[in-house]
């Protein structure tokens, strides 16, 4: 006992001296990471460029900033995440035990200390390059990459080849497989064929464990390769030569031509047009008739076919200015907004859904998205001006302050929702398995390719992986715009798409109505204990029943299946019910027809209680919408386009092309509401600024295509140099000044267009002499000498194929209608929809990435990758098949012929019939060949179908419904003219 009691105290000054010596990374800390954080931070691609396999590269932090602060693990970002169990993810099922927290807290207590720290190891790599990789380098690769190095490569000192080429670096640190250098080596494409002898297998071998091994710091121009100034390949100057290509020049308004032809000219679109077509010796063609044009413009500004009496209102108006009075009223009809909002919500890349798409059975919702499509539709009936339309879509929640408001007014909701113009890329991060750096980044391409193609026309995701090869767009200003929205979609505090909603009432308001609801949902779960109770003795007698199908032996088990929660069901559970547990379900129906009198009126009388105390439920509505999420985040050029390549720190920014010299950079807009960086807000103002030479150009083009259908610049997407240049960049220059002198109001673009004799040209070609000319001077008509020939958009069709037939329902907005697949592969209207769905404007049908409506993926309808900012019409076989064979065109066959008999008189001659007929479909009477084609062939058609035994009214209706799906499968009804 005197022996232990002399040992204690030295026992105990040992425990005290060992508890005092300060954890060192090598021997503490490296092997809490190695078993915790490698996954993500270690022997694979490190994310956000944070490598935790040394002291050093951990102090260096990730791309957005150092992770360790010495001597304060409070203030330390790694420690954070990891005390709070944010990291490592849930999903990797590790949890970090209290004692490795503590230890990991008091390394950084004592200033982070390390063994090797640029100790041994950097020396020891040193004399490794210079033993084992500049021999070989000296012999195959110095002759180009020596005293004068090509590209900028000097690979004769270790600090040379770790600063890379003028391109950036060639050697990643610790992952050989990510290093240009390597990859150029061991593809063989360095040295290049005829310049030398590759490198053999043990010298690519030595390479590879030399860049592996890593410790080169001391050794490169700074603590973290990354930070560098820019190359000059990244941010090549932008010379006064780019700057004066026709499309980065602010548009200048050129005063209209004159024409010979002066009595041709009506607005001065027509001055421009045929001025250029008078010095190519061409001309206009003749005026379409009266007729054609009243069915031109109604497709042109409603998709809709005129219906008989507002044909009988147009011809029958014949005071001067009846076409004027037409376009004024179309476009003030809520079709216009349908029509014209469609064109928009494919450039807007507009998708009702979540993720890939991939699956043609299952549809996932983005929930509330319509609410986006709707406010496009309001907004193009209002007229909205389109500066402000843009500036709402981009930065909305930046306009007015949300997060103080008490009550959100409906001009709150309305700007949030604008929003979702940024929502509706492909974001595949919503599993956690997918919410990495990589798949972030591609959401953000992929933003930033849908933004400058519809909004800049421009092709900027050329420059993601290096500067544009031609257009003066730098890899930097890639990622300068980038930048401008990464404060919402923030990599470094990334919100998964299933959480980026917010509802339609405020923080304060949503909880009084969850308490309002609390107090509805305990009278409700009262009732439905005992509507349960009277339920579950005839659910028991039933399941009794089918379990005594089973083999005796299982019964108990495969009941304890049935009846055990999912989530708790072992693995003989759920084989059990995988096997039984179909045959063994209880139907509401099965148990209503077992109950008693008494229950039966128990039952129903609960059921009506309940449903109307859930009618007094207050309904919370999701907003899919975009605001600034976290502290922004410190933003680098990717080198190569990798997010696991970070390069030098950018700043939000505009193209410096697009600017004065000196004014790219993006800062707070001085309007700025609320809690919010305010750059988006900064990026809108920047756009549809008088001084942006493209966005005013861009939207007129738009416009334009879709009366004409293509653009004065035929590639609305790319107005750079490898786009088609404009075939009359006077009069696209003007029309854009024109366009936002006028308050940037589509309705009046609208108008000027459908007012000129260009639009109203006739799309037949004539005979006047200068016809012949014109189809070998301008075949595919950019000079616009005739009226282009136009089929029927996907929607436009569908939709006119419903209006003909009389079933047009015109209820606007709301949910999507959902749609099904049916056994042989066609997407078509759930049934589970209400009867009227099917006869629903297409604009409302589910729009999905891969799988549409069926019949509008025949005709066009676009698949939805990033978006789509010009449909390219087909003529295909499949096309004439679903006219003649389409169930949804049978039908729509025989409730027009029925239209059409009421029309004409049920006991009326087939002449009358036939004519109602055309006027249904065509706009127009039949000729007098055609009313005799019409009768011969519903005469053949009657003899037929008597023939075949069906009696003689059955026969004369079915020859009818032949006839006018005839005329609905023609190219009159599929063309505009």
């Amino acid at each position: 006992m005197r022996i232990l009691l002399f040992l204690l105290p030295a026992l105990l000054g040992f425990q005290a001296r060992a508890d005092s010596v300060n954890p060192v990374f090598e021997k503490d800390i490296l092997p809490i990471f190695t078993e915790y954080c490698f996954t993500c931070h270690g022997q694979s691609s490190p994310k956000l460029g944070l490598d935790l396999r040394s002291a050093v590269t951990t102090l260096r932090g990730s791309h957005n900033g150092p992770v360790i602060v010495k001597g304060s693990p409070e203030k330390s970002l790694l420690f954070q995440k990891v005390s709070a169990r944010a990291m490592p993810p849930a999903i990797y099922g590790q949890k970090v035990p209290d004692a490795h927290i503590e230890t990991l807290k008091r390394w950084i207590s004592a200033g982070a200390p390390s063994d090797q720290a640029a100790g041994p190891g950097v020396s020891e790599q040193r004399a490794r390059f210079e033993k084992e990789i500049l021999p070989a380098f000296t012999a195959k690769c110095v002759q180009c990459h020596g005293q004068k190095p090509m590209a900028g490569l000097d690979l004769r000192t270790t600090a040379s080849t770790l600063k890379g080429s003028q391109n950036g670096p060639v050697i990643v640190e610790g992952f050989s497989e990510r290093s240009l250098l390597v990859r150029k080596v061991t593809s063989n494409s360095m040295p290049p064929p005829g310049a030398g002898q590759p490198l053999t297998e043990p010298e690519i071998r030595a390479l590879r464990e030399w860049i592996d091994r890593g410790h080169f710091s001391g050794e490169s121009d700074s603590g973290n390769p990354a930070d560098r100034p820019f190359t000059k390949l990244e941010a090549p100057e932008i010379t006064p030569e780019q700057r004066n290509f026709w499309a980065f020049r602010k548009p200048v308004a050129a005063p209209t031509p004159k024409p010979k032809a002066a009595n041709r000219v009506r607005t001065p679109i027509d001055g421009f047009l045929l001025a250029k077509l008078e010095s190519q010796g061409l001309s206009f063609s003749a005026d379409a008739t009266d007729l054609t044009l009243l069915r031109r413009a109604y497709f042109d500004l409603t998709g809709l076919p005129p219906a008989p009496e507002e044909i009988r209102t147009f011809v029958s108006d014949t005071r001067p200015g009846a076409y004027e009075r037409l376009i004024d009223r179309l476009l003030a009809s809520p079709r216009y907004g349908e029509r014209w909002g469609r064109q928009w919500l494919d450039a807007a890349g507009y998708v009702d859904t979540t993720g890939k798409d991939f699956d043609p059975t299952k549809t996932e919702y983005a929930e509330g998205m319509w609410r986006y499509r709707d406010y496009v539709i309001r907004s193009f009936n209002a007229d909205k001006p389109w500066d402000r339309f843009l500036t709402e879509q981009l930065a909305g929640d930046e306009m007015v302050d949300w997060r103080s408001e008490k009550y959100y007014t409906p001009e709150t909701v309305e700007l949030l929702t604008a929003t979702g113009y940024l929502r509706t890329i492909l974001d595949i991060t919503a599993e956690d398995i997918s919410n990495l750096p990589v798949e972030r980044y591609e959401a953000l391409f992929k933003l930033v390719e849908k933004v400058s193609s519809s909004t800049l026309g421009l092709t900027m995701g050329c420059a993601r992986c290096h500067t544009h090869k031609f257009d003066p767009i730098p890899q930097r200003d890639y990622y300068r715009f980038l930048s401008l929205f990464s404060t919402a979609y923030n990599p470094s505090d990334w919100l998964q798409p299933q959480n980026r909603y917010l509802w339609s009432v405020s923080k304060e308001e949503k909880e009084e109505i969850d308490r309002y609801n609390a107090e509805i949902d305990g009278p409700v779960a009262a009732l439905t204990k005992q509507l349960d109770a009277i339920r579950k003795p005839y659910r028991q007698r039933l399941l009794d029943e089918k379990l005594k199908l089973l083999p005796e032996s299982i019964r108990e088990d495969a009941k304890a299946a049935v009846e055990t929660p999912k989530e708790k069901r072992n693995e003989v559970q759920k084989y059990l019910f995988g096997k039984f547990g179909t045959s063994l379900q209880t139907p509401e129906a099965e148990i209503l027809k077992q109950l008693t009198a008494a229950d039966k009126a128990a039952v129903e009388k609960l059921e009506t209680q309940i449903r109307t105390w859930k009618g007094y439920r207050r309904k919370l509505e999701k907003v899919q919408a975009l605001w600034d999420v976290g502290a922004p985040p410190s933003m680098r050029l990717l080198q190569r386009g990798s997010a696991e390549s970070p390069g030098p720190g950018v700043t939000p920014g505009f193209p410096e092309v697009l600017c004065p010299p000196g004014s790219a950079e993006a800062v707070r807009a001085k309007d700025t509401q609320g809690k919010t960086a305010g750059i988006r807000l900064a990026f809108a103002h920047w756009l549809v600024n008088r001084e942006n030479p493209l966005t005013a150009r861009v939207i007129v083009n738009r416009i334009w295509q879709g009366h004409f259908g293509m653009g004065i610049v035929a590639t609305p997407d790319n107005f750079g140099k490898m786009g088609a240049p404009p075939s009359n960049q006077e009069l696209l220059d003007r029309l854009a000044v024109d366009f936002m002198e006028h308050g940037w109001k589509a309705k009046w673009l609208h108008k000027t267009i459908m007012m000129s004799t260009a639009y109203r040209q006739s799309s037949r070609q004539g005979s006047e002499p200068w016809v012949a000319k014109a189809k070998v001077a301008d075949p595919e008509n950019r000079l616009l000498w005739r009226m282009n020939l136009l089929r029927l958009d996907a929607e436009t069709l569908r939709d006119s194929v419903i209006a003909a037939a009389g079933m047009l329902d015109t209820t606007m907005g709301g949910e999507p209608i959902r749609l099904s697949m049916q056994p042989d592969g066609l997407q078509v209207v759930s049934e589970k929809e209400p009867p009227s769905a099917r006869w629903r404007r297409s604009i409302y049908l589910t729009s999905r990435r891969n799988y549409p409506l069926s019949f509008l993926n025949v005709f066009d309808f676009p698949a939805i990758d990033t978006n789509c900012t010009r449909r390219a019409p087909s003529a295909t076989p499949l096309q004439s098949l679903t006219m003649m064979n389409d169930s949804f065109m049978l039908e729509s066959a025989g409730r027009l012929a029925a239209r059409a008999e009421e029309m004409a008189g049920r006991d009326a001659p087939a002449a009358k019939k036939i004519e109602a007929a055309y006027q249904l479909v065509f706009a127009r009477k039949p000729k007098p060949d055609e009313t005799k084609w019409g009768e011969d062939h519903l005469e053949k058609q009657q003899a037929l179908y008597t023939a075949a035994n069906d009696p003689r009214p059955q026969a004369a209706s079915k020859a009818f419904s032949s006839l006018v799906q005839m005329l609905l499968s023609s190219n009159e009804f599929l063309y505009v003219d």
